[in-house]
């Protein structure tokens, strides 16, 4: 794809993104992660819509992250 094509997209994207987020109740569960032991944690985290949710949203973080830091050094 072309970078204005990239450069629609993108913000379109973030934009149905957060709209979804914000609509969505918050679905808090009961329980804390520190008294699980650890594969029963590490099923919980994979497994809860909130904690995937949330890790979706860090890799989207990350990937404009460096998505912009390689177009600001290329354009230099």
């Amino acid at each position: 794809m072309q970078r204005k094509t990239w450069n629609k997209i993108i913000p379109a994207v973030a934009g149905l993104t957060a709209t979804v987020v914000a609509a969505l109740p918050a679905s808090a569960h009961e329980g804390h992660h520190e008294q699980m032991q650890l594969m029963q944690a590490l099923r919980h985290l994979a497994s809860e819509p909130d904690h995937q949710i949330a890790f979706a949203a860090l890799v989207v973080l990350a990937v404009i992250a460096g998505w912009s830091w390689r177009r600001a050094k290329a354009s230099k």
